[in-house]
């Protein structure tokens, strides 16, 4: 199936074509047929597999066009309201159609006057209440899209979007996309929507084949050493580093900055002109690193974005595909690097049932040492090290015992070992062999604890905890499935 066969508009069938688009992604090719059939829709899909263009081809492709506004899309953060609007535009600039961002942080007066000229508005819930509450702005569009509910919820939104649909009651066609489909964005759906069709791709589809994904085991204190030596042997394209929090984020902002890398720091506490001029620098290139947290890169699409690193694993899987999604966009390939400790495997497993990912072990590169390095290590072993008389004996004697090596021989085999031990010395997180040791080790935990037999606190036994099934992953081949309960 190609788009041709969806019958466009001749000018959006040119911009589908100018935008580089041929086949459609599976949430598209699932999605557009019943959208244009004016059913309303709950689609499940991450960022990065197309769910944008699912919903604003088909709704372009029915919009007339006239002054008034058509379409609505409500979404949780500024950053995808402006990432939403670019699309309707690329797509929806050759038929006349212009469409207006509404979000917090910037004055009411010019948002009121692009919405005037507008036929799609994009929009984050807590900003478009106070326009629509306040009366400064009277829309009643055809099309009603609620983009990312489940994080729209989990931020606490549901009540700014319940209120809002009560502006909204003329609308023809609701359209929901989730990440996620948990009970409360499904009784979300059937309080606004009638007779919803619900449509999801499957597991495999939730992390593109497009992106490459590898975990490092490292111990805790290894974390900084790791993720500078992966970006000092990785290409010079722009990478995003993901932490956790707002501290960790700017902490590891700063630690790669005093190593030299061109690096810019986001979070959530930004103002929107600072956050705008971070994004505005790293998309065009005055930085190759961008640290950020899960919440602030949410609706990030820079282009050009070679790899992504998971400084810390994330705390749920859907985060894990968002993280992701920032590379290996517009069939492009892309890396997904994950630092792991050996307390995190198990939720490391999780993430890959949970998503249908396949993560690959690798160990951290090491570190080319130069030719003048290792002369100077040499050198500084040299004048500190004073060969004694035992040593010296050791050496006669064992050239005399084996002839067959030659004193000179004999030294640049020694040295040899010598300089390659400067390089292993430099050597960051576990072997393969190590993380195969680790990992019968939580076996062999597992199948202690079914034969001991533990008691609450009543002196009952619980149930015996059986032993852990094992799963392969890329070429790590041993993963624990579940922790134990001590």
């Amino acid at each position: 199936m190609t788009f041709q066969h969806f019958q466009f508009k001749p000018k959006l069938s040119f911009a589908i074509k100018r935008a580089g688009f041929q086949v459609p992604s599976p949430i598209q090719a699932k999605a557009i047929p019943p959208i244009l059939e004016g059913r309303n829709v709950v689609g499940q899909a991450h960022t990065g597999t197309g769910k944008t263009a699912a919903f604003a081809l088909p709704l372009l492709e029915k919009m007339s066009g006239d002054k008034a506004v058509e379409t609505l899309v409500i979404v949780p953060t500024r950053e995808l309201a402006t990432q939403v609007s670019d699309e309707f535009y690329k797509f929806g600039r050759h038929l006349g159609i212009r469409s207006a961002t509404i979000y917090g942080g910037v004055s009411y007066r010019s948002q009121i006057e692009r919405t005037k000229s507008a036929q799609v508005i994009v929009a984050t819930p807590g900003r478009l209440l106070d326009l629509l509450t306040g009366e400064k702005i009277h829309i009643q569009p055809r099309f009603v899209v609620l983009d990312e509910a489940d994080e729209m919820l989990s931020m606490g939104f549901i009540e700014d979007i319940r209120n809002i649909f009560r502006f909204l009651e003329k609308r023809e066609q609701t359209l929901m996309f989730s990440a996620t489909i948990p009970e409360v964005v499904r009784e979300l759906a059937h309080t606004l929507m009638e007779d919803p069709l619900y449509i999801r791709t499957e597991r495999e589809s939730l992390t593109t084949k497009q992106v490459k994904q590898f975990y490092y085991l490292v111990e805790e204190h290894e974390r900084d050493r790791a993720l500078i030596r992966l970006l000092e042997t990785s290409s010079s394209g722009k990478s995003i580093v993901f932490c956790r929090t707002k501290k960790e984020t700017e902490r590891v902002a700063d630690v790669l900055s005093g190593q030299g890398f061109s690096v810019v720091a986001l979070h959530g506490d930004m103002d929107q002109y600072e956050r705008t001029q971070i994004m505005k620098h790293f998309r065009r290139g005055g930085a190759r690193i961008l640290v950020a947290t899960d919440v602030a890169a949410r609706g990030i699409d820079v282009r050009g974005v070679e790899r992504v690193i998971n400084y810390h694993i994330p705390f749920d899987p859907e985060s894990y595909v968002h993280r992701i999604g920032r590379t290996g966009r517009a069939q492009n390939k892309g890396v997904a690097m994950t630092l792991v400790t050996p307390h995190e495997f198990v939720e490391l497993q999780r993430i890959q049932e949970l998503t249908g990912s396949q993560l690959r072990f690798e160990r951290i590169p090491r570190r080319r040492i130069s030719g003048k390095e290792k002369v100077h290590q040499l050198r500084e072993v040299l004048n500190t090290e004073k060969p004694t008389r035992e040593t010296r004996h050791f050496l006669d004697t064992f050239l005399s015992k084996h002839p067959r090596f030659t004193r000179e021989e004999l030294l640049l085999r020694l040295l040899e070992k010598t300089l390659r031990s400067f390089e292993e010395e430099g050597a960051i997180g576990k072997t393969f062999e190590e993380m195969k040791k680790l990992s019968q080790s939580y076996e062999e935990e597992g199948s202690s604890a079914q034969a001991r037999p533990q008691r609450g606190r009543r002196g009952r036994h619980h149930d015996s905890i059986p032993k852990p099934k094992l799963t392969k992953i890329g070429s790590s081949r041993i993963v624990p499935r579940k922790i134990f309960r001590k």
